[in-house]
């Protein structure tokens, strides 16, 4: 492949999440700034910090709708942070760059190919060399879809740019939420209590699955403990369900476990852990351009890019270079980005 093409921007657009990673923005926000100039020293850098849900959205969109290509929307903060921005520039000229301040920071791994990276390591990759841009995939979700707390969400539309997670783990992320929200800063504790509440009571649910390829419907109906569908490669703070997802392929990665016993979840969630290949036996991995997946027996729950929801049923469409994405051109294309 050739060299990556060094690019640059007029505006850069820096969005910060300032309660992301136990507030480390908000201490670091004039570092940060002062790098973005000297990286892009003929840009004019804008601060915004996010004060609530959907702000990231709004100003990465009014940032997109305002200078199209010239502008680079610097994301500051974690997974929901960055997922928020990349839903205002779907379909957009402008481009995002990611800088991990979260928990999780679940896309930074897969966008920089790094299993541990960090805004300073990104930050003076930029330095060395420049920017170069590239187009990720999408997977815009819709369905009969209700909030963590049981609301009905109207007219439910999302674009998720990491994975969708349905059944054990979300249903120990949605528990640990809660407890969250009743008890602040018990994050290991209300995640543990999370996970025994999940794994002392039902374990296994069914689903009906329609997956589209090439034009060919296949649908299936099976027994699961959890299912991933992914536009990339990791998600739950290093977990790794889809080790060889091309974030730019125009197909959803899609993992299915079969009902498991609990010594056979915590073997599963260690081959998750270290990005291994799950036996055939316990695992189905497919692809698809679009699935529909409906509850059988009981309600799906789900967490898209770290959020948690309930659903009788959801769709879930890939939508080919949906937005583009802003990579050091001192680390290449990384593994996954397919190279065109």
């Amino acid at each position: 492949m050739h060299a990556p093409e060094n690019r640059s921007w007029n505006r850069i657009e820096f969005i910060y999440n300032p309660q992301a990673g136990n507030r480390l923005i908000r201490r670091n926000v004039g570092v940060v700034a002062s790098k973005l100039a000297e990286i892009f020293p003929y840009a004019h850098v804008r601060i915004n910090p996010t004060t609530g849900p959907g702000d990231a959205t709004d100003l990465a969109r009014a940032a997109a709708k305002e200078s199209g290509s010239d502008v680079l929307v610097v994301v500051a903060g974690g997974d929901g942070s960055v997922s928020e921005a990349a839903n205002g520039l779907i379909g957009s000229a402008a481009s995002m760059l990611v800088l991990p301040f979260g928990s999780g920071n679940d896309l930074a791994r897969t966008l920089y190919g790094r299993r541990t990276v960090t805004p300073t390591m990104i930050l003076d990759a930029f330095k060395q060399e420049g920017a170069f841009s590239a187009p990720m995939d999408a997977l815009h979700v819709s369905g009969s879809v209700r909030d963590s707390r049981g609301a009905q969400v109207p007219k439910f539309s999302y674009f998720s740019v990491n994975v969708i997670s349905i059944g054990l783990d979300s249903k120990v992320a949605i528990t640990a939420d809660k407890i969250q929200r009743k008890i602040p800063n018990t994050l290991g504790m209300s995640y543990m209590i999370g996970v025994v509440n999940a794994l002392s009571s039902d374990r296994s649910w069914r689903m009906r699955a329609t997956m589209e390829r090439d034009g060919k419907l296949d649908t299936v109906e099976r027994d699961y403990v959890l299912c991933a569908v992914g536009n990339a490669r990791y998600y739950g703070g290093g977990f790794l369900p889809h080790p060889g997802a091309k974030i730019n392929d125009g197909l959803a990665n899609i993992l299915t476990a079969r009902p498991l016993k609990v010594l056979e979840i915590a073997k599963l969630l260690g081959k998750f852990r270290r990005g291994e290949t799950i036996p055939a036996d316990i695992a189905k991995y497919e692809q698809a351009s679009s699935v529909s997946i409906e509850a059988v027996d009981s309600e799906l729950v789900l967490t898209l890019d770290g959020e948690g929801y309930f659903a009788d049923s959801v769709r879930v469409d890939t939508v080919p270079n949906a937005l583009s994405v802003a990579l050091p051109c001192s680390w290449g294309l990384p593994p996954a980005f397919q190279a065109n």
